[in-house]
């Protein structure tokens, strides 16, 4: 453990849902391959597919539910859907720039980890003018691993050069949530009005729940 991890705080935060409101456009996204497909679903196939990013997402549809298509094409059909919202209407949630430039101030190391691409998560965060406080911007893919799986939270840690007990850990994904708490990180659990029925359950299962960044 470095000298310099002991004395800043270490924030790792989710993108889609937690620092940007960004849901209801990438649930369209990535649900359209199923619309496509002409699957029927419910709410839990977007609880599925949020941790896992498009290539995740990909692999799913192909692998569970039969869609005939190669990976890396069902990946730019979601990207090109996509692109032109997180480039001009995605926007921080409320609070968020204030608290992400005070952390900064403060000294702290700050970092996302996100299931979406980099192709749509660094445009966003540039034009919203918060890119430049952030230590490391990860896509899930850089690891080759998804949010579902324990292993991803144990490399970033890795990554950053820090025990994951050290790690404030900020998503609005129960299952994102669930496998970051496991890998020992402190996990807070954000409001996003697509999960708005996960709430008690991540006031009770995690260290502390966030309604909005205004609170903090």
């Amino acid at each position: 453990m470095t000298q310099a991890s002991q004395k800043r705080k270490i924030y790792v935060f989710d993108l889609d849902g937690t620092l940007v409101d960004s849901m209801p456009y990438f649930s369209r996204g990535i649900l359209s391959i199923a619309d496509d497909a002409g699957i029927k679903y419910g709410d839990e196939l977007i609880r599925i597919l949020t941790p896992l990013g498009y290539v995740g997402g990909a692999r799913y549809y192909i692998r569970e539910l039969g869609v005939k298509d190669t990976e890396e094409n069902i990946v730019r059909r979601i990207g090109e859907r996509l692109v032109y919202e997180y480039s001009n209407n995605v926007v921080l949630k409320p609070g968020v720039g204030d608290c992400l430039r005070r952390l900064h101030a403060e000294g702290a190391r700050l970092f996302v980890l996100t299931a979406s691409p980099h192709l749509v998560t660094d445009v966003c965060l540039k034009r919203n003018g918060v890119y430049e406080l952030f230590e490391t911007v990860w896509s899930v893919e850089d690891f080759g691993l998804t949010k579902s799986d324990t292993r991803i939270f144990r490399r970033v840690a890795e990554a950053i050069g820090c025990e994951c007990g050290e790690i404030n850990y900020f998503d609005d994904s129960l299952i994102a949530l669930k496998n970051a708490k496991s890998a020992g990180y402190v996990t807070y659990g954000v409001y996003d009005a697509q999960t708005a029925d996960e709430v008690e359950l991540m006031k009770r299962e995690y260290h502390r729940y966030v309604g909005s960044f205004t609170e903090l």
